[in-house]
């Protein structure tokens, strides 16, 4: 159930209401997008406030002032150094408190929006995010992520509330690299798969839980049917109405998950990966939802969820997703899969959230088992490019991809 701490609120009323203590934290108080709307920051900010400070990074700044971003005159601007530390948080923190501001200006990607929010936490003050990337949804998002200085995912920590607004410019994102964006479906696509994966051992789920569970539905069967076209604009470098709308599901709908659904719509064995697989310095070359899309993968071998399994891989190839453990970034030697199995398979990893009884060994063997099953579908794959029709021989579904594969490919 949708439970929070809500600070000894709960224990004040009466010991016999049996009540669930709602504590639903949508996202962002307010949500715009369109194209040229970083040339309006400076507007949105001086309707309620006075002393802004930027807090940004190098490319993030440049990519703002390069769309004729504007935050106001004279408005101090502070850099953080990409590390989402307590250390960075604690020194923007200072140098924000020393500027006397009202409000803080978030311009970057997810690990930008971030430490903002960790200062935003410290301080109290508001804070307003423009998303210079649509990788994630920390634009939105009321939990802040926090690393160590080695880039291991160390905390994941709930806000009292998000942002205030969220400003995004769909004409930024469209400069982006597009392994941001392809990120970004990586990381969205997994709201449905952990929240499922949780919410399909409840018993009586609230109406929050429910609500949070049909809008990952929603995020899933949107980024599946136009996730290919939305790429092509980035490539293109178009802002067309597929990008705004991908904007919209990755930055802003996909906060909604957690934020109704709390802990039954959050992280499961997705998000158990990807932290595992920060374990591996090498696979700082993915991006946080690339690893969360191989993460994925995993959780639904974990599942035995192997025809749906075979639905998604044409999905991710087609879009560009890593679907093995190399693809990530490291090598899977036994040394990198205990790494990763350690975190995602550990007793305290909300891996169990979605699969109860996985441990180290499972986490193993799911991995081996999800690079062997996608190198079976790229043969499949390749057979059919070259003209040989898909014939399904019989066979169980944990052997045979071709079921699945074909609903994958009329996807």
């Amino acid at each position: 159930m949708s439970t929070h701490d809500t600070s000894g609120i709960a224990a004040a009323s009466d010991a016999s209401d049996t009540q669930t203590v709602m504590d639903v934290r949508p996202g962002a108080h307010r949500y715009v997008r369109f194209n040229g709307a970083a040339k309006k920051v400076g507007e949105y900010v001086a309707q309620d406030y006075r002393k802004p400070v930027v807090i940004t990074g190098e490319r993030s700044w440049e990519a703002f002032e390069k769309a004729g971003g504007t935050v106001g005159s004279d408005v101090p601007v502070l850099r953080y150094d990409g590390s989402v530390t307590f250390r960075n948080m604690d020194e923007l923190t200072e140098k924000v408190l020393d500027e006397e501001a009202d409000v803080i200006v978030a311009v970057g990607g997810g690990r930008l929006c971030d430490t903002a929010k960790g200062v935003h936490h410290n301080t109290n003050l508001p804070l307003i995010t423009v998303p210079t990337i649509a990788a994630t949804c920390a634009a939105s998002s009321s939990v802040i992520i926090v690393y160590d200085e080695n880039g291991k995912r160390i905390a994941g920590i709930p806000l009292r509330h998000g942002a205030e607004l969220v400003i995004a410019d769909p004409l930024i994102i469209a400069a982006a690299p597009e392994r941001y964006l392809v990120g970004g479906i990586g990381d969205t696509l997994a709201k449905w798969y952990e929240a499922e994966g949780i919410q399909r051992h409840l018993t009586n789920p609230e109406p929050a839980d429910t609500l949070g569970l049909m809008a990952a539905k929603v995020t899933r069967d949107y980024l599946v049917r136009e996730g290919d076209e939305a790429i092509e604009s980035v490539r293109r470098g178009v802002s067309d109405e597929v990008l705004g709308h991908m904007v919209d599901v990755i930055v802003h709908v996909a906060s909604c998950v957690g934020g109704f659904a709390g802990k039954n719509g959050r992280v499961s064995g997705a998000h158990a990966v990807h932290n595992g697989l920060t374990a591996c310095p090498e696979t700082q070359v993915s991006t946080h939802g690339q690893k969360v899309a191989y993460g994925i993968l995993v959780q639904l071998a974990a599942q035995s969820e192997w025809a749906e399994f075979d639905r998604l891989v044409p999905t991710y190839r087609k879009i560009g997703l890593p679907c093995t453990f190399a693809e990530v970034g490291a090598e899977p030697t036994p040394q990198n899969l205990a790494k990763v199995a350690e975190v995602a398979g550990g007793s305290e990893s909300f891996f169990r959230q979605a699969v109860p009884d996985i441990d180290e060994a499972r986490v193993i063997d799911c991995i081996k088992r999800v690079d062997e099953r996608a190198a079976a579908i790229d043969e499949k794959l390749a057979e059919i490019s070259n003209g040989v029709p898909l014939e399904s021989e019989p066979a169980d579904t944990a052997t045979d991809v071709t079921a699945g594969l074909a609903q994958g490919l009329a996807q």
